[in-house]
């Protein structure tokens, strides 16, 4: 599961289908975070256009809520997280998938729910595709540089 502001990040460091695209058909991304996508300003066509051009390579695929068995959760943490990361969460948990998630308040979310939905930051997807021979240190460094993440504490490795 991919959420937002995973997406942002990559996007803004001009690697959002490379980074992706390194490990096909792994990624699912709610409907949610394309239409939050969709309503961005400066980039949001772009954005969209490299989603689409994900799911079409089969890198990715969208999913959408099952109101019956992710509707309740999907509502509750809607309450104080943004539909994408509460779409995000509410998939991972009910599908038994892990989040590739930034924001420190939707991590938190996924560690109290039972059980918690395993997650991923940029820095730790970067730093898989190192430790995975996808991408050199160097290569990844430049990207991590360009996400515009500047939290002392996150880092790669």
């Amino acid at each position: 599961m991919v959420d937002n502001s995973v997406v942002s990040a990559l996007h803004q460091a001009n690697a959002l289908a490379r980074v992706l695209g390194l490990w096909p058909g792994r990624w699912v991304i709610p409907r949610d975070v394309k239409d939050e996508a969709a309503e961005w300003e400066a980039e949001s066509q772009r954005i969209v256009w490299i989603l689409d051009d994900l799911c079409k390579r089969g890198i990715a695929v969208y999913a959408e809520i099952d109101l019956r068995q992710e509707g309740q959760l999907f509502a509750s943490l809607s309450r104080t997280l943004g539909k994408g990361e509460a779409a995000t969460i509410a998939i991972a948990h009910q599908r038994h998938f892990g989040a590739a998630l930034d924001d420190r308040a939707a991590r938190r979310a996924c560690e109290r729910l039972n059980p918690p939905v395993p997650w991923l930051a940029t820095e730790e997807i970067l730093s898989l595709a190192i430790a995975e021979l996808h991408l050199t240190l160097t290569e990844a460094r430049d990207i991590w540089a360009a996400t515009g993440i500047l939290d002392p504490k996150r880092q790669l490795f």
